[in-house]
């Protein structure tokens, strides 16, 4: 019985968001036929009408419903409507519990609070059908009569394509976000309200960013620089990748240099300025000063080391750059970059040496060198080890490894079964 009475509510419901759907077409089709007559196209009202139906049209599918709201509060909220199915989405490592509804998906995070959501609209873009109307009724309001009217409509509108772009940034769809937050700085900046929306600014340059939109990325990244909302200093770096990508290498190091003497201790500067120099590789001296600072405000960040290491190797001063990648590896076993680094810098110190060694005619000195070969080898051995076991596909380590096995290969079994190994998996890759 009680599966028989959720069939029949459940068909209630479908039919009563039916005849709801119908009559917001039904409307839409009206106010097509008022815009289309010449009395009532001129009249604010007209305008006004449409634009809070489509305001209407966006809000049926959440009515009473809130962002932030639990997942009981929500269902309470909507206790005329049926659930169809909840399931686990993930989205980008992130993980959504979500209510699947006829008209819409309603995402929870993970302490079962309402995240975002999307809808389904009996009609397409009713925000911006809302703001196009909104905008014909300024142009018609010449004594600004409906002033107050039109600057409530578009505060309240301006929220609600914020509310969509935060819902298509949290599902990775950057371009939507993107236009969701441009139409919200067209109402704060319409004439009617005239607001400089810094913080939206801000977001939609990092959104275009995201988006690949990189001429806009540019555009209100340095408007949002240019109000001071630069987010302590980050945005000064975010702006500088930007300006990297389009090839504005020049204005990239200036936009550092100004975001560094304003923000000294912002490490995502810091670190801008440190990548783009070893980038455009120029004197690697020039980035020391930078590292410094940078290793001063985060003495605990094993990159900054690794990056010092890069520096003093490509001033060929391998001592300090041993230093320097061993300092890192004492903050972070783990990285990558500098067991592979130091690995390398040992084997081709061997290399090097014994190509010297080949050209030496005394026997003496030549056994002598060969001796100091198999020694950086031996240093080498285990950092390169270390970077296959936590990068097994880098086949740069595979070549090394490979190498270095084959020379000791004849020393015993083990050293032969990992020549082998190594070689094996270089040939299936």
């Amino acid at each position: 019985m009680k599966k028989v009475l959720f069939i029949l509510s459940f068909l209630a419901a479908t039919q009563l968001m039916a005849q709801d759907n119908a009559k917001a077409l039904s409307k839409v089709a009206k106010s097509n036929e008022e815009i289309q007559n010449p009395k009532k196209a001129v009249q604010v009202k007209t305008w006004l009408s449409r634009a809070e139906l489509f305001v209407n049209i966006w809000s049926e599918p959440i009515r009473n419903v809130m962002l932030n709201m639990s997942k009981r509060d929500v269902r309470l909220a909507l206790a005329t409507e049926k659930v169809k199915e909840t399931l686990q989405e993930d989205i980008e490592g992130t993980l959504y519990e979500v209510d699947v509804y006829d008209n819409k998906k309603l995402y929870y995070d993970e302490n079962g609070v309402l995240s975002f959501w999307v809808a389904a609209y009996p009609v397409e873009g009713p925000l911006f059908s809302a703001l196009t109307a909104y905008e014909e009724a300024i142009k018609l309001d010449g004594k600004g009569s409906s002033i107050k009217k039109i600057r409530a409509g578009l505060e309240d509108l301006q929220f609600k394509f914020q509310t969509d772009a935060f819902a298509a940034y949290n599902l990775h769809n950057y371009p939507e976000a993107l236009l969701n937050f441009e139409h919200s700085l067209a109402c704060s900046g319409s004439s009617a309200l005239g607001k400089t929306d810094t913080i939206t600014i801000y977001y939609t340059g990092l959104i275009a960013r995201m988006a690949g939109e990189n001429a806009k990325a540019v555009e209100y990244m340095e408007k949002a620089i240019n109000l001071g909302y630069v987010q302590d200093g980050d945005l000064y770096a975010s702006y500088a990748e930007v300006l990297q990508v389009t090839g504005d290498t020049a204005t990239s190091i200036q936009i550092l240099t100004d975001g560094m003497a304003k923000y000294p201790t912002n490490q995502s500067i810091i670190i801008g300025l440190i990548n783009t120099f070893l980038q455009r590789g120029e004197d690697p001296k020039k980035v020391l000063p930078y590292i410094e600072q940078a290793q001063q405000n985060d003495p605990e960040n094993s990159s900054l080391y690794y990056a010092e290491g890069v520096v003093y190797e490509q001033m060929n001063d391998l001592d300090n750059a041993v230093l320097s990648y061993k300092k890192s590896l004492e903050k972070d076993e783990a990285n990558f970059f500098s067991n592979y680094s130091l690995g390398a810098l040992y084997f081709n110190k061997a290399v090097q040496i014994q190509n010297v060694a080949a050209m030496e005619p005394d026997d003496k000195k030549y056994t002598e060198m060969i001796k100091d070969v198999d020694a950086q080898f031996d240093l080498s051995l285990p950092y390169l080890e270390r970077a296959y076991a936590l990068k097994e596909s880098e086949v740069a380590v595979l070549e090394s490894l490979k190498s270095l096995y084959f020379r000791l290969r004849e020393k015993s079994p083990e050293m032969q079964e990992k020549y082998e190994f190594f070689n094996s998996k270089l040939q299936e890759m």
